[in-house]
């Protein structure tokens, strides 16, 4: 993809696209917090001290992937309003839009980030 490809209007679909998830994920994180703190084992059962731990994990979990992705996206916001969106921050070069189109927050083209994520890619 050249610069140019990421054209105006694009560049302002993969913006709201990027908002849209912020959103998401600021909703599900207020969600799992309430859930966090509504969560109260009533009963001493085993079964149900175990079911919570294992509730408390799920949400923890879940919590992590949520905070990681959003940090993703505000990253991704914040080089949208830098004007340095859509360039690979390995090599600088354009990522293409179908891959910022399928994950706006992408900070690497395809074959960079296949790359990467291998055993000893870095």
């Amino acid at each position: 993809m050249t610069p140019d490809q990421l054209t105006v209007p694009r560049r302002e679909s993969l913006r709201r696209a990027l908002q849209i998830k912020r959103a998401e994920l600021e909703r599900n994180l207020a969600r799992l917090e309430e859930e966090a703190v509504d969560a109260r084992v009533d009963s001493a059962e085993l079964e149900d001290v175990a079911e919570g731990v294992i509730e408390d994990r799920y949400r923890n979990a879940m919590r992590e992937h949520d905070r990681t992705l959003l940090g993703e996206v505000l990253h991704a916001l914040r080089k949208l309003d830098a004007g340095t969106y859509g360039l690979s921050e390995a090599s600088g070069r354009p990522i293409s839009f179908e891959r910022l189109r399928a994950v706006p927050w992408a900070r690497f083209a395809t074959h960079e980030a296949e790359r990467l994520e291998r055993p000893g890619g870095a």
